[in-house]
């Protein structure tokens, strides 16, 4: 029996509809051997796999208070907690502002009521306003690389996991994607592989400069072809063109202009995915990718016999009514679609076909 193989591409903030289905799938017993990931997805993952500080389900459930509470985003429509203003200065009073005393006890909000994570959310915002900045005409992206990484994810406790994983990334000095496999992610792989332009700077790691994969490469499918070991192949489909909508405002358009990519990009590599999962050809679109038998790297190679993979698509389609609210980081939104990710992972499993996912 061949190994099974989730795919965790781009998307943000509603990749709590990954979280949610994610969960719904592990209380089913699907039996998970590999992640691939990319963008938001590796968040996701490393989530499911090396969580630091509580369980599995924990860790999961608790992406719906990456969210800022209601009240603070209708007046100030930016996740400060998630991005944080970049610099050593701002490193140095983010450490300060932990370390006062008992400001850890209000920093993790998993298990408080929403009266405290109002006041949480409210002590965060405080300390945001008062960070000093770093940026400057010179900068080539607006936050600090993620500092909340090493809050939730344990790194260490990833090398024993019993599941394997790669990590995509975009390397601007060698033109191509790179692929980080399992005991080389760490904080430094995964913020070169989450850095997405202009968001983050470039992130330097030994002598190169990285950018986000998923910005190239939103569901990291490409590398799933290259394993031969693979027969089963979970894909959440979050990126979806129903996100694209008319922004009301200035905020909204930014969001516009990078959903809208990332959507173009996702549909492009699934259904070339699926081209190659019914017919064994695999389409080659760029010079760097590796031919097979001598072929031209620009045209298809047939192999001798199509793969025995199946594909398992999780759709995740979000409610016209609630999709003008779907890209927003207010944790009404986080958590909407955390449930709503749970209900389809139910409904999912429910079918009798998706049973041979169980261990």
């Amino acid at each position: 029996m061949g190994l099974t193989v989730l795919a965790l591409g781009g998307g943000a903030p509603n990749f709590t509809l990954m979280t949610g289905a994610l969960l719904a799938l592990d209380e089913a017993g699907v039996k998970i051997d590999r992640i691939s990931m990319a963008g938001g997805g590796s968040v996701v993952g490393l989530l499911y796999m090396a969580p630091k500080g509580g369980n599995r389900r924990q860790a999961l459930e608790n992406t719906v208070n990456y969210g800022v509470s209601d009240l603070i985003y209708s007046m100030f429509p930016v996740n400060y907690k998630l991005f944080q203003k970049p610099g050593p200065a701002a490193d140095r009073f983010r450490a300060w502002f932990a370390a006062l005393p008992g400001m850890q006890r209000w920093l993790n909000q998993y298990g408080m009521s929403d009266a405290q994570k109002l006041y949480s959310d409210w002590l965060q915002f405080m300390a945001a306003m008062m960070c000093p900045s770093g940026v400057s005409w010179f900068s080539t992206g607006l936050s600090a690389h993620a500092p909340f990484i090493q809050d939730v994810v344990d790194f260490n406790a990833l090398k024993d996991s019993p599941i394997d994983c790669h990590l995509n990334a975009y390397c601007i000095e060698d033109n191509a994607p790179v692929s980080f496999e399992k005991h080389e992610i760490d904080v430094h792989t995964f913020r070169a592989g989450l850095s997405f332009p202009f968001i983050y700077p470039p992130y330097r790691l030994n002598g190169k400069h990285y950018f986000e994969g998923a910005a190239f490469q939103a569901l990291n499918l490409k590398s799933i072809v290259q394993e031969h070991d693979v027969d089963k192949v979970i894909v959440m489909d979050v990126l979806r063109d129903g996100l694209i909508k008319r922004p009301r405002n200035i905020w909204e358009a930014y969001s516009q202009s990078i959903i809208m990519p990332l959507i173009a990009l996702a549909g492009r590599e699934l259904a070339i995915f699926e081209y190659w999962v019914h017919t064994g050809i695999e389409v080659k679109l760029h010079p760097w990718e590796t031919a097979h038998a001598g072929a031209a790297p620009d045209r298809p190679v047939v192999p001798v016999q199509p793969p025995n993979v199946k594909l398992f698509q999780i759709q995740l389609t979000v409610p016209d009514e609630h999709k003008p609210y779907s890209l927003t980081w207010a944790k009404s939104n986080l958590d909407y679609l955390f449930k709503l990710g749970y209900d389809r992972g139910k409904e999912f499993m429910l079918q009798p076909d998706n049973q041979a996912l169980v261990a």
